[in-house]
């Protein structure tokens, strides 16, 4: 790494970062208020006892301006990034893999060209200027890899963090701060001899999304945090490729919102206790959490409950087609007619492939100090926004059969990776009512459906919610990824204010790698 000395100096020199041909900044907009490096490279880290694991990591530093803008997380996970409303930001990238990446800011509203598309990827060795002013409103958010067929492996081996936007208006809400405010960024993992990240072993990863046997927090096995009996403002991220979490307090207490994927709720929605919270793949939630209402020196945990999501991740059109053969695995040979004779759906459903999607699981234990509690501040969320009428529809059937996920019967073109249909073009500035119909297809599934560039409202579900995830489903309040259950149809309502090409894709990372994403044109 370079000192910020030799990298400002550099900056200056010609206009260009010397050797990397990065400009110093783009004509006609005012300068940045911080300017960051992030890198992109392999590494080895701790994380079980023993061996290292190989990893690919996000490391970085601030150039210019605040230095809280960047501060470093645990594990293997990426710096966590924290941005003020209003201010601009001009970040470089640099690729240090062996392979093709590009940086998308999930859920930040940023131009067409600093979104991240797979189209903008960069070779290894090359670097990517990104410059945008931050008009999201406080919230959690994330970053990570956008490559196209790639986005799951680097995301899985490392390349993902936390990113924080605040702004004044937080600080008369009444909302728990500094030490009080406690980032869980959740992922799951399976973990093969000497600590090996293990990836895909079969093909039903690409189908079911691969899903891990256990469960890190801010890149950690084992998660424990010691908390006072005081308020806590818990930011959770699930950062995980393809696993639906149902979390639930081990006691029974409900669990308190005050904010999900694009921001605080508004006084109309939050705080608002659930039983449970369904959280999908890059779905993120804020939660209000008094630890002084339980007893002094009292241990509990955060856990995701046992879940079904309907008939079995298989309709009726794959039963017993693989039945008489067999699956390799990690450890050989899998299964045999036995194995397989039961069909599909109870093959995923029976954890004999390993682990499952909705299988029970501890996330992290808290154990809450031995001090007199400390009554936190009532909270003052925002007053509501009306919405305005939308006068344009969109519909998109979502689809998954003979391995791969489409949309509208159609997937992502590598050949033309600026492909827009007719029925993909939408009004700048207007707002739209798109739904996501997933009622098409042989696998039986839930597709956790993000928008690129825009933020929405969630207007109504339709179908045949699972009832064992019904009450955690966060529907109030803006969001940016959307979790829609087989045979459901989910209306969203935004208003593109980005003119160019976004995606909007399934965010199970195996699906969006095989295919089930497209662009859509705002002008």
């Amino acid at each position: 790494m370079w000192t910020r000395r030799e990298y400002l100096k550099a900056m200056l020199a010609a206009g260009t970062t010397a050797g990397l041909g990065w400009p110093v900044g783009r004509a006609g907009e005012r300068d940045p208020d911080a300017i960051l490096r992030i890198v992109a490279k392999p590494d080895t880290v701790p994380i079980w006892k023993g061996e290292p694991t190989a990893v690919f990591r996000y490391v970085g530093e601030v150039i210019k301006g605040r230095q809280d803008a960047l501060r470093l997380s645990g594990g293997y996970l990426g710096p966590t990034l924290e941005f003020r409303r209003g201010e601009r930001v001009r970040i470089h990238f640099e690729n240090r893999l062996d392979e093709a990446s590009i940086i998308h800011w999930h859920g930040v509203i940023v131009p067409e060209r600093d979104d991240g598309h797979p189209r903008f990827a960069i070779s290894p060795g090359g670097s990517y200027l990104y410059e945008f002013t931050v008009k999201n409103p406080a919230g959690t958010y994330l970053y990570h890899p956008h490559p196209h067929g790639r986005t799951g492996f680097q995301v899985y081996h490392g390349m993902a963090g936390m990113l924080i936007v605040r702004e004044p208006a937080e600080a008369q809400m009444g909302l728990p701060e500094g030490p009080y405010e406690l980032p869980l960024v959740i992922q799951d993992r399976r973990v093969g001899r000497g600590n090996r990240l293990i990836f895909k072993r079969m093909m039903m990863d690409d189908m079911s999304g691969v899903l891990g046997d256990e469960v890190l927090v801010n890149g950690r096995p084992d998660a424990a945090f010691k908390v006072r009996p005081r308020t806590y403002r818990l930011r959770i991220l699930n950062a995980s490729n393809a696993r639906i979490y149902k979390l639930a307090w081990s006691d029974g207490r409900p669990l308190v919102v005050i904010g999900t994927d694009n921001g605080l709720l508004d006084a109309a929605h939050g705080p608002h206790p659930y039983p449970y919270i369904m959280l999908g793949p890059t779905e993120r939630v804020e939660v209000l959490e008094d630890f002084g209402q339980r007893k002094p020196g009292v241990e509990l945990a955060l856990t995701s409950q046992e879940f079904s999501v309907g008939s079995g991740m298989m309709g009726g059109g794959m039963g017993g087609m693989m039945s008489g053969g067999g699956m390799m695995g990690d450890g050989g040979m899998m299964g045999g007619g036995g194995m397989m004779g039961g069909g599909m759906g109870g093959m995923m459903g029976g954890g004999m492939m390993g682990a499952d999607q909705g299988q029970e699981m501890p996330i992290a234990r808290f154990t809450v100090a031995r001090e007199r509690p400390v009554r936190g501040d009532p909270v003052r969320l925002p007053q509501p926004q009306p919405l305005p009428e939308p006068r344009f529809e969109v519909k998109t059937r979502l689809a998954f059969a003979h391995m791969r996920g489409s949309l509208n019967r159609r997937t992502f073109d590598m050949r033309d990776m600026s492909a827009v249909a007719d029925d993909e073009r939408l009004p700048l500035g207007k707002p739209v009512l798109w739904t996501f119909e997933n009622s098409d297809g042989m696998m039986d599934m839930p597709h956790p459906m993000h928008i690129h560039g825009v933020r929405f409202r969630i207007m109504r579900r339709e179908g045949p919610t699972p009832h064992s995830v019904a009450a955690g489903l966060m529907d109030g309040g803006f969001k940016d990824t959307v979790l829609v259950f087989p045979d459901e149809r989910v209306s969203v309502q935004l208003v593109p204010t980005e003119p160019g090409l976004f995606m909007y894709h399934c965010h199970n990372l195996e699906h969006e790698d095989g295919g089930m994403m497209r662009n859509f044109r705002a002008a």
